[in-house]
């Protein structure tokens, strides 16, 4: 998976999600959610990997119980009755499988693919424009500083003896306004070292398409496909 081309890899895994949210199909869901479950098992830390099925489980029995009585009252089911394979409960799964599958296609593709070479390959692949991509890649590394900086605010408030809730004025202000200085000190830092949207740039590394991307994408799509009809 880490071979593959990033944007081949994310254009396959989108349009498989985008596949599976416009229908309810169990075995569509189950298939692409053991395949991906698999995948995700290689590449991340067996924590990781047992956290992310934590956090899904949750969604996913929120999900179930939510279409379950949905369907129930829709079309004037009787009382819970259990685990038996009602209609009910066939649509709880549908839904339940298909949080498992969003969050294991996603999981899969930010396991093997790092925001530098997906941008990158953005860039190269679909042309997208320079500004753009350094810009995606500058506020993804100034996203960390964010809770930094909002614990050194809440910390200096503390301080003077004044207390803010968690979405107040007297926090959010301070770190709007070192966002707007964080951006200017970016600006003029690749101004300076020559960076303009015009000229053309070369890459370190070159993204190109190979035989097994579209293998990869042609065979995720097809395997979607024929499990949709069935």
């Amino acid at each position: 998976m880490r071979q593959l081309n990033p944007t081949v890899k994310f254009s396959a895994i989108l349009l498989a999600g985008l596949i599976v949210s416009f229908q309810n199909n169990l075995l569509l869901n189950l298939v692409l959610l053991g395949l991906f479950a698999l995948i995700t098992a290689v590449y991340l830390p067996i924590l990781k990997w047992l956290r992310l099925w934590l956090w899904l489980s949750l969604a996913a029995v929120g999900v179930f119980f939510s279409g379950y009585f949905f369907l129930q009252e829709k079309t004037g089911g009787g009382q819970w009755a259990g685990w038996q394979l009602s209609a009910q409960t066939i649509y709880g799964l549908q839904l339940a499988t298909r949080i498992y599958c969003f969050g294991f296609l996603g999981a899969s593709f930010a396991a093997t693919t790092t925001l530098t070479a997906f941008i990158e390959s953005l860039q190269q692949q679909l042309h997208l424009p320079t500004q753009f991509a350094y810009g995606i890649m500058a506020a993804f590394h100034v996203a960390p500083l964010i809770p930094q900086e909002y614990r050194q605010t809440q910390l200096s408030l503390w301080s003077r003896g004044l207390s803010a809730p968690w979405l107040s004025t007297r926090l959010m202000t301070p770190l709007l306004v070192k966002s707007v200085r964080w951006s200017e000190v970016l600006a003029t830092a690749m101004i300076s070292r020559g960076f303009t949207a015009e000229a053309p740039r070369t890459h370190f590394k070159k993204y190109q398409v190979q035989w097994f991307d579209w293998l990869f994408f042609s065979g995720l799509i097809i395997l979607t496909i024929i499990l949709s009809i069935f």
